[in-house]
C-alpha cells in the first residue's frame, strides 16, 4: 500500500486503539468489496464471520478479518468455528489479514479448514493460500476507500462507517 494510505490507517489506529481499529478496517474492507461490485455483502460487528461477500460469478466468501502490526494474527476457536459454519452454508472460508507495514496489502487466504488451528498464525503461512486475482483488484479499491472516508472516520469512527455501509446497501448485523 502507498505510504499515504499507511499513514492514514496508522492515524486511525492511534486515535481509536487496536480493537476499534480492527472493526474500522473491517468496515473499510466491506466498502472496498462493494466498490468492486460484490453484492450482497453482510458485515458483522459481533458473532459470526466478519464479512460475507458474493462475487459477480456467484462465488460466496465468508471472511474472518484480522489486522496487525506484527508478523502474525491470532485465530480463536470461535473464529475457526465461525468459518466452518459459513462453509456449511456454501461460503468459501477466507482469512483477510492486513499488516500495517510498508509494502503490505490485504492478504485473502483460502486456507483449508482442516489446516486451521487456534492460536497465532504467521502471515507468511497465509501467502501460500492467497487469492491473488482478488487481492490485485482490492488493493487500489481499498486505498481509494480509505482516502474517501478518512475524515469522516476520524471524526465519528465506526458510526460514520456504519452509515456509509447502509448507504451503499451493505447489510450490517450487530452495530
Amino acid at each position: 500500500m502507498r505510504m499515504r494510505t499507511l499513514g492514514l490507517l496508522r492515524e486511525l489506529r492511534n486515535r481509536f486503539g487496536p480493537g476499534p481499529f480492527g472493526k474500522i478496517a473491517q468496515k473499510l474492507l466491506a466498502l472496498s468489496f462493494r466498490e468492486l461490485g460484490y453484492a450482497p455483502i453482510v458485515e458483522r460487528s459481533v458473532e459470526g464471520v466478519d464479512i460475507d461477500v458474493v462475487g459477480e460469478t456467484g462465488k460466496k466468501f465468508g471472511l474472518e478479518v484480522k489486522t496487525t502490526e506484527g508478523l502474525s494474527i491470532g485465530l480463536s476457536p470461535n473464529n475457526i468455528q465461525d468459518l466452518r459454519d459459513r462453509a456449511k452454508d456454501g461460503y468459501s472460508p477466507v482469512i483477510a489479514a492486513l499488516r500495517l507495514a510498508v509494502f503490505e496489502n490485504w492478504i485473502l487466504a483460502k486456507v483449508p479448514l482442516d489446516e486451521l488451528s487456534a492460536g497465532q498464525v504467521l502471515i507468511e503461512r497465509l501467502r501460500a493460500y492467497r487469492m491473488s486475482d482478488v487481492e490485485n483488484l482490492l488493493a487500489p479499491a481499498f486505498e481509494r476507500v480509505v482516502e474517501e472516508h478518512y475524515q469522516g472516520t476520524l471524526k465519528n469512527g465506526q458510526r460514520y462507517l456504519s452509515e456509509q455501509l447502509r448507504k451503499t446497501g451493505i447489510e450490517i448485523r450487530g452495530f
